[in-house]
């Protein structure tokens, strides 16, 4: 390996051999990928001191070759514990079952000799070597992409789909190949990269040998691993062709998700394998749905080549039928679509710089307790500590959520937003929360330790996670002046998380002691802020985990206010900080947003007001922006016509113009046929239509239907209209839609959310316009 080369670590493996455990790692350099190969070495996990005699028999009884270390750890849980070592994983999974079988205590036995290799000698992401040792470094790698997409018929559970064709495309290179053992469609030579086999092993041998040509960093795709790679993967079984698209020739190793049977994760030589629904959700993209379609029209404003029609399924169907050329576009449409939105969206900067920053694979979705894990694991050992076990903290209070307070229903102008930045990183910063400071701030004293919640104490001096989130503020407020977006978002994910890890059962690190004085905080901070702004005579309409919503009235530059508030706030929360708790403040709230005109809406049918559902005309450097929050306007249950007439409404509304005609002619056009294309549902089948047994609802009776009318349609979305004669499919819709349903379910509770304000009546209000048409 070249000295002082920063080298990206695009996969690690391990392998047993007769020595012991070898250790493999693809880094990335300039221009190629190599292997690193690390020899002999051990896996070690920790058990508990005193049964160390109980231990040492089994181990002889079994004859399992061990290595038990002289340092005593302890666990969070106050237990003593020793590491032992086995050059054998397989061995140390045996022995470590049979003594849990007989009761006795195992910590960290699943943590692999890979990635525990890379963790404790805090290799994220990058590495150099520096006199043949690796040292951390940071990289920017130029990684190789493929994106694979495949065609199939539709898809059964529990029935292999045959294969059509198989998409391949790097920025680069392209290519698709179709089965036709027919041969009478072949389309005429003119489409650069088709290629047309006569059977399905041609075509999976063909596939193979184009991966191993172009020897991709990683391969993307739509669903691809549950989906595209693993029918791959069963047709090659099937044929008796190795599935050899790792590096190396090496097929994939496949492992069931323990949390869904249909799920899978896989393990590629030298390459990862990055889902493209996953890569999105991790980078905090928020979608109506997280199909292909979808995205691609919200982030690239195109899609499909086939045309949104009524059934895609048949559609393709008949392409590979009847036009292969048609046919070979469509399929690579789909895989150059993922190249495009991994490109446009900036994912390959984001993963590359969250594997950094928490060592985690690119082919991670979430992943927030593995994260946590191996940031916080080396420098917990590092104190003579190791983690619990998942499920060993027996404590079940609660954690609550984020505090939200009851709102003000009405109609206003000038509310300023002020928010805290990160609240929930702020206050383990500022408040010192931490596992280990937990555990040793209940054993010592209490002038050593900062009060929680729920009975907990924090010690002041000795912590962990207060100083890792200081790293990441800093470097996030860097990659912020370096205008490096993605970086600046992986941080803010990653801080994020860490709450939720603390509160999750299934992180090893869960006490509820260490959420509760996350929430638990956090209620008092957002409590104690809104008294100190109505003591200066300013009212909280509203507030919402970090933020407050503040009535500035006719104050004469609520803007100026806004930052006047903020500042108070700042100096105000140092100072109670200090004085009560002996400690520096990083707590920080900022004046986020002016609405000059504002709606905090009432829950349907009450006077009371409702939470997370508002809309507001938001003041900006271009002039005002329309926001909905939680209104039907940017929910996916309601129709087109709910949406759009919402957004008409409150715009005509905000800007002052006299919306009743605006509400009279919606009506008008309704009725005559002319908004039909609005008024369509659209709904996601969560189950097959016919395992709904008791309560049926609409989307689903819609289903059935169509389902009866068009035996062959598997579809998993459909739309569907309220029709005088109920409830009726898309496009098996026979009788005239029922307009007085969209009329008293679609537009009467949209408008009559802001017209009880001002005491009109939806209904009342029609009759009246109506007649001066």
């Amino acid at each position: 390996m070249k000295e002082h080369t920063p080298l990206f670590v695009v996969s690690h493996h391990w392998q047993e051999q007769a020595d012991g455990i070898d250790l493999r790692f693809w880094l990335k350099g300039e221009n190629h990928a190599e292997q690193w190969l690390v020899t002999a070495q051990e896996s070690v996990c920790f058990v508990a001191q005193t049964q160390l005699p109980a231990w040492q028999r089994l181990w002889q009884q079994k004859r399992f070759a061990v290595r038990v270390g002289e340092r005593v750890f302890t666990t969070l849980m106050g237990a003593q514990a020793v590491p032992v070592y086995s050059r054998s994983v397989r061995a140390q999974r045996r022995w470590v079952k049979e003594g849990r079988s007989q009761g006795m205590s195992v910590w960290e036995d699943d943590v692999m000799p890979s990635d525990r290799y890379l963790m404790e000698r805090f290799l994220f992401g990058s590495l150099q070597f520096t006199d043949a040792k690796p040292q951390p470094a940071h990289s920017q790698p130029s990684l190789h992409c493929l994106s694979v997409d495949i065609e199939t018929e539709w898809y059964t559970p529990g029935k292999l789909p045959a294969l059509y064709s198989v998409a391949l495309a790097t920025p680069s290179e392209k290519q698709v190949l179709i089965v036709d053992p027919g041969g009478a469609s072949r389309p005429p030579e003119d489409m650069p990269g088709l290629v047309v086999v006569d059977t399905v092993k041609a075509c999976l041998q063909q596939t193979v040998a184009f991966i191993q040509q172009v020897n991709p960093d990683c391969i993307i795709g739509w669903n691809v691993i549950d989906f595209d790679l693993r029918i791959l993967q069963q047709h090659c079984d099937r044929e008796g062709v190795p599935f050899s698209i790792g590096r190396n020739r090496q097929s994939p190793v496949w492992r069931q998700r323990s949390d869904n049977q249909e799920r899978y994760a896989i393990e590629l030589e030298g390459r990862q394998v990055v889902d493209g629904p996953g890569a999105f959700r991790s980078a905090a993209w928020f979608f109506e749905d997280f199909s292909l379609e979808t995205v691609a029209q919200s982030v690239l404003k195109r899609g499909k080549r086939i045309d949104h029609v009524d059934d895609r399924v048949a559609e393709i169907e008949r392409l590979y039928r009847q036009n292969l050329t048609a046919f070979a576009q469509y399929n690579l449409e789909d895989a150059q679509l993922v190249l495009d939105l991994f490109d446009a969206a900036g994912l390959w900067h984001f993963l590359i710089e969250r594997a950094h920053l928490t060592g985690l694979p690119m082919s991670r979705a979430g992943g927030s307790s593995a994260a946590f894990n191996t940031v916080y694991l080396p420098r917990l050992h590092r104190y003579g500590f190791i983690a619990n076990h998942v499920g060993e903290q027996v404590l079940h209070d609660a954690s609550p959520g984020g505090f939200v307070m009851d709102s003000a229903p009405g109609i206003y102008n000038n509310v300023l937003v002020l928010d805290f930045k990160s609240l929930y990183p702020s206050i383990i910063r500022t408040f010192l929360v931490d596992p280990l400071g937990l555990q040793l701030g209940l054993a010592g004293s209490e002038d050593e330790s900062v009060e929680g919640f729920l009975g907990a104490r924090f010690h002041r001096e000795k912590h962990i996670l207060p100083a890792l989130i200081d790293q990441l503020w800093a470097a996030r407020d860097q990659a912020k002046a370096q205008k490096n977006a993605p970086m600046s978002q992986a941080i803010k994910i990653i801080m994020n998380s860490f709450y939720g890890v603390l509160g999750s059962h299934l992180c090893r690190f869960f006490d509820p002691r260490l959420a509760s004085s996350i929430t638990m905080r956090g209620h008092q901070i957002l409590q104690q802020t809104r008294e100190f702004i109505e003591a200066r005579g300013f009212a909280v309409i509203y507030g919402d985990t970090d933020s407050v919503f503040v009535h500035a009235a006719d104050h004469h530059d609520p803007e100026q206010l806004g930052h006047e508030l903020a500042g108070l706030l700042n100096r105000w929360w140092q100072q109670q900080v200090a004085s009560l708790y002996r400690l520096e403040s990083h707590l920080e709230i900022e004046f986020e947003t002016l609405y000059s005109r504002f709606v905090m809406p009432t829950i349907r049918g009450t006077d009371k007001g409702s939470k997370k559902r508002y809309a507001g005309w938001k003041k900006t450097e271009a002039g005002h922006e329309l926001v909905f929050k939680g209104l039907e306007a940017v929910r996916s249950d309601w129709t087109p016509l709910a949406k759009r007439f919402q957004i008409s409404l409150y715009e005509s509304f905000f800007t002052g113009v006299n919306f009743k005609p605006l509400i009279a002619q919606t009506v008008l056009q309704l009725k005559n046929g002319e908004l039909d294309d609005q008024i369509i549902y659209r709904k996601s089948l969560r189950r097959r239509p016919e395992q709904y047994q008791k309560n049926i609802p609409p989307h689903v009776q819609a289903a059935l239907i169509r389902r009866r009318l068009q035996p062959g349609w598997q579809g998993r979305t459909i739309e569907y209209v309220r029709t005088v004669e109920g409830w009726q499919p898309v496009p098996f819709v026979t009788a005239a839609p029922d307009y007085e349903h969209y009329i008293e379910k679609q537009l009467a509770p949209v408008a009559q959310a802001l017209l009880h304000f001002l005491d009109l009546d939806f209904f009342a209000l029609i009759d009246e316009q109506m007649s001066l048409f």
